[in-house]
């Protein structure tokens, strides 16, 4: 039977957080709210790009429609994901040797498509991935398990068959809760949470995808 490996993308598969952190948290700053900026970003980040605009809108009180603030996002960051952002170094061999070996390999990002795929496609690693999922596909974040349950109903797999790749404690938290086999993917956006990643929600940390290799 196949292996079945998902990955997230921003601060896992690709360097883009910090691209990723301007762009979202960009509106906070257009609209003057007056919130913790990491705390915010460890809000948004499991999200996605609508599920954050209903937040600015529902939540921190932005007087701006759901759609504009998408949009908002979108423009400011479809031209680095496009051009500038790459994988993060040993990515593309721990995939290809994943790839080789008979793997099931998929992507669920917080991204949507018009900055995932392109990404994925620029960097030489898109036609390795069975499907490449948005959370939008499914109209759900990864701030809860349903995402993950969803998933693994799609492929057609038992949850504990994952093998679940991200950076965010949010995610990992909630797909090791759905029962998925968990990695820790060290970003520096995260560094202050490792000790947590290590002992609390992940199975396996990974501070650099050549220890896969």
């Amino acid at each position: 039977m196949a292996k079945i490996y998902i990955f997230d993308l921003d601060g896992t598969l690709v360097d883009s957080m910090p691209y990723f952190a301007r762009g979202i948290l960009s509106i906070a700053d257009e609209y003057g709210v007056d919130v913790d900026r990491g705390e915010l970003l460890k809000i948004l980040t499991p999200l996605g790009y609508t599920k954050s605009a209903e937040y600015y809108v529902n939540t921190l009180g932005v007087r701006d429609s759901v759609d504009r603030i998408v949009e908002k996002v979108e423009s400011r960051l479809v031209y680095e994901y496009s051009n500038n952002i790459v994988t993060k170094p040993y990515v593309k061999e721990y995939l290809n040797k994943l790839h080789s070996e008979g793997a099931r390999l998929f992507v669920l990002t917080a991204s949507p498509h018009s900055v995932t795929d392109v990404c994925l496609k620029r960097n030489g690693v898109y036609d390795l991935f069975e499907r490449v999922w948005s959370v939008e596909d499914f109209g759900l974040s990864k701030s809860g398990t349903d995402l993950f349950y969803r998933v693994a109903e799609d492929i057609g797999c038992e949850t504990g068959e994952v093998h679940y790749f991200d950076d965010s404690l949010i995610a990992l938290k909630n797909a090791r809760a759905a029962g998925y086999r968990t990695y820790g993917v060290y970003d520096a956006q995260t560094d202050a949470e490792l000790q947590r990643m290590s002992t609390e929600l992940a199975d396996t940390v990974v501070m650099s995808f050549s220890e896969l290799l």
